[in-house]
């Protein structure tokens, strides 16, 4: 069974009315992210929107935005949902409705410094992502951030990963910027009458009654999948081929694994998808090689600015992968697992350096595409809750290894292609990145939306208290890769 049927028979299961309270049984993924939420290490991630409202004959009202919100949350039921714990952890937490489900608590509303630039809003984002979501809330915020110029409006969303993945994320999206685009205000009433929370008695036979059922559903599919692991680390050995990278792994450098503070730095730039469009088709690559190779060549900078000199070896970087394509999912939640490639920061020159970034990231896919079927989601709903924290404290004292989190995430994902619309007001730039982790302070995000390509770099200010020259490696690595001539490789 693969992840994606795992992931719904699981559904079809664990998601029931139990006494007049409709429950839903978060997957063994969803439940990881809330396990592995620590101070220090918190798991909400920032999806930021830049919106102008100059096209909008009424222009930007604060009240009238919280109205649309209003009309519209009911569009993505997970928004008012909270989850409660199963006690003594037999099982994993549930999502239900929150019966105190206030919209003012999350929508919230501040202005940015002047002169309101790029600069000065992701300084404000960095402080603003630092405070970790309550728990005993629904797990977002929205801030609308006022100030900018030309009078637009960032939508600062901060959602915790239990609620959905990166590429979920567009679902919940087209869900609410995409319903009507016609107009501002849903024209249904959705209704919402949640019933009273369940009482522990109640969660812990519910979790108790579900067990069997996790168990006969995910085991035989966790075996299968940890054969097929087997089987294909077994295969790549017998063709001779070297060793896929993994966390740890003595042989490459790691500078940004290293425990976090509960500080941040963020920061967020826009280029032309067009940009690297050509450089991907002059070089016979595809886009998401050139920005390997970008983030490879802003990791090199780093370390000459920091230590004096490049580095000497290659860097394992964290990627991202979906298991189940979004067309297929009919939840919000996490489908997603990561696989490892390697970047070759201290390659200097720039087309060298692509083609190594390329081989690397095909050979990542290979082993992705031979590993698969081993079933992560139904290893993740089989784990108690004791054992993910367990490794959690343990990876922190060592600065990572443990959990596959390690030295940098590099994540490329394809956004809307068509611009998005809440009635007259107009998405104009849409960013999205995720967390850092333990083992893995920094994180490179590319998103792509219209014909955009916007990156944000988020980091742990031990690592550094200034992000914006990391970026501007970005840009100069585009840049080099441009200067250099079009020759066979």
């Amino acid at each position: 069974m693969s992840a994606g049927a795992a992931s719904a028979g699981e559904r079809r299961e664990h998601e029931h009315d139990s006494g007049g309270l409709h429950l839903e049984r978060m997957s063994g993924a969803d439940a990881l992210m809330l396990y592995l939420d620590r101070p220090r290490a918190y798991n909400h991630t920032i999806k930021l929107s830049i919106i102008d409202p100059s096209s909008d004959p009424e222009g930007w009202s604060w009240l009238r935005f919280k109205r649309d919100w209003a009309s519209r949350v009911g569009l993505v039921p997970r928004l008012r949902q909270r989850y409660l714990a199963v006690p003594l952890g037999l099982n994993h937490p549930v999502w239900i409705d929150d019966p105190d489900f206030n919209l003012d608590y999350h929508l919230r509303r501040v202005a940015c410094p002047a002169p309101g630039t790029m600069v000065e809003l992701c300084e404000l984002i960095g402080e603003l992502y630092a405070h970790p979501l309550d728990h005993a809330h629904p797990l977002w915020q929205v801030w609308a951030i006022e100030g900018l110029p030309g009078g637009r409006i960032c939508i600062l969303l901060l959602i915790h990963h239990a609620m959905t993945d990166g590429i979920g994320i567009l679902r919940m999206l087209n869900s609410f910027w995409r319903s009507k685009p016609e107009a501002s205000l849903y024209p249904v009433e959705l209704a919402y009458e949640p019933a009273p929370l369940p009482s522990k008695w109640r969660l812990l036979a519910d979790g108790l009654r579900d067990l069997p059922g996790i168990l006969r559903e995910n085991l035989p599919s966790a075996l299968r999948g940890m054969q097929a692991g087997r089987r294909a680390r077994r295969q790549w050995r017998d063709e001779g081929q070297p060793a896929p990278p993994k966390p740890g792994d003595p042989a490459y450098d790691a500078p940004y694994a290293k425990s976090l503070s509960p500080r941040r730095t963020f920061v967020a730039r826009s280029f032309s998808l067009d940009r690297l469009k050509a450089l991907s088709k002059s070089h016979k690559v595809t886009l998401n090689d050139v920005f390997l190779c970008c983030a490879a060549g802003a990791l090199r900078a780093h370390a000459i600015a920091t230590t004096g000199a490049p580095p000497q070896r290659a860097q394992i970087a964290t990627v991202p992968f979906a298991l189940v394509p979004l067309s297929e999912r009919t939840r919000d939640g996490n489908f997603s697992t990561v696989d490892h490639t390697v970047l070759h920061p201290h390659i200097a020159d720039p087309v060298e350096r692509l083609m190594e970034c390329r081989k690397s990231a095909l050979m990542m896919k290979r082993h992705f595409e031979a590993t698969r079927e081993a079933n992560v989601a139904a290893l993740f709903n089989l784990l108690p809750r004791s054992v993910p924290k367990l490794a959690d404290r343990i990876n922190e004292k060592r600065g990572g290894g443990v959990l596959p989190f390690w030295n940098v995430v590099v994540s490329n994902v394809p956004g809307p292609r068509e611009h998005m619309r809440l009635g007259s007001l107009e998405l104009e730039q849409w960013y999205s990145t995720g967390q850092i982790a333990h083992g893995a302070a920094l994180n490179i995000t590319g998103w792509s939306y219209t014909e955009q390509f916007n990156i944000c770099i988020l980091v742990d200010k031990s690592v550094t208290a200034d992000a914006w020259p990391l970026m501007e490696s970005i840009e100069a690595s585009l840049v080099e890769l441009e200067r250099v001539g079009i020759e066979p490789h």
